[in-house]
């Protein structure tokens, strides 16, 4: 006996119990997110943006079907913000270096909309609050993409100091049309994170960024040479910045690479001053 073909209003009615079931998981996944938060001792932090990464990795990857794959990071990344404000409250910093820049949305995208969000012109101005506790994290524009490059603030956080704030991410992390109109905004993201802490939240795919002072006026090329020699595989030179008797370059190196690795003891030779690991980022997904 062949079986009636559906009605508009039974096809309905399988979306509302899917809808429901939906809604279930999401109360079920925040009581996980409650016992896990639970079970946080001293001054452990809810943010792990690599396993975050991983999980949107794993996801696109299994992804079929007619669903856009921009619409399915975008609603994980809605979940994930607002479940990590679940086990702390957090607050967010934001550089918005001029009116309809695009860096709150950017930042909005990735964190979520519960997120109390506090916005100020200077990405050193975000560091700062970072550094002293007035936000959780500072989304600032990846160096090179605002006008004024004159704070370089990713030179304050090359220090061994524990309150210093590191890098933790990089935006976006699905990579989609949601600020066209010019080039793509990205964005760096700070948060006071030991780097001991990072290396625990690692990826198969990562980055660091090192910030490098060479003597002299040493070249890009000359950078990226030099931590050749040493070992590290540089991808590419963030930023660069000139001092009246020295150079002091951005480098990004494939791969997580602690402040304790061995092959800084060859880097550290002259024209090289200092090297400090600024903090790194789980690699963004390909569109």
């Amino acid at each position: 006996m062949t079986q009636p073909d559906p009605t508009i209003d039974s096809l309905r009615q399988q979306i509302d119990d899917i809808d429901d079931r939906i809604h279930d998981l999401l109360m079920e996944r925040c009581a996980l997110v409650e016992r896990i938060g639970a079970l946080k001792t001293g001054d452990a932090d809810a943010l792990r943006p690599g396993r975050e990464v991983a999980i949107l990795r794993r996801l696109t990857g299994r992804h079929i079907g007619a669903f856009p794959k921009a619409a399915l990071v975008r609603i994980w990344r809605e979940i994930v913000g607002a479940l990590v404000g679940v086990q702390k409250p957090m607050t967010m910093a934001v550089a918005q270096p001029e009116r309809g820049a695009g860096f709150i949305e950017l930042a909005r995208d990735h964190f979520g909309v519960v997120w109390p969000i506090r916005t100020t012109p200077s990405p050193g101005q975000v560091v700062r609050m970072v550094a002293e506790d007035q936000a959780t994290v500072g989304v600032v524009p990846l160096p090179g993409q605002t006008p004024s490059e004159a704070e370089a603030w990713w030179t304050t956080l090359a220090s061994d100091r524990p309150d210093i704030p590191r890098v933790i991410a990089r935006l976006p992390v699905y990579p989609h049309d949601s600020n066209s109109g010019g080039d793509p905004l990205e964005a760096l993201v700070v948060a006071k994170r030991p780097l001991e802490r990072m290396n625990q939240d690692r990826t198969e795919h990562d980055r660091t960024l090192i910030v490098l002072e060479t003597a002299g006026d040493a070249s890009r090329d000359r950078a990226r040479a030099l931590m050749g020699a040493a070992g590290f595989d540089a991808v590419d030179i963030m930023a660069s910045r000139s001092t009246e008797d020295s150079q002091v370059h951005l480098v990004v190196v494939e791969g997580w690479v602690g402040p304790g690795d061995a092959r800084f003891a060859s880097l550290l030779r002259d024209p090289v001053r200092h090297a400090n690991v600024i903090g790194g980022y789980a690699v963004p997904l390909a569109p």
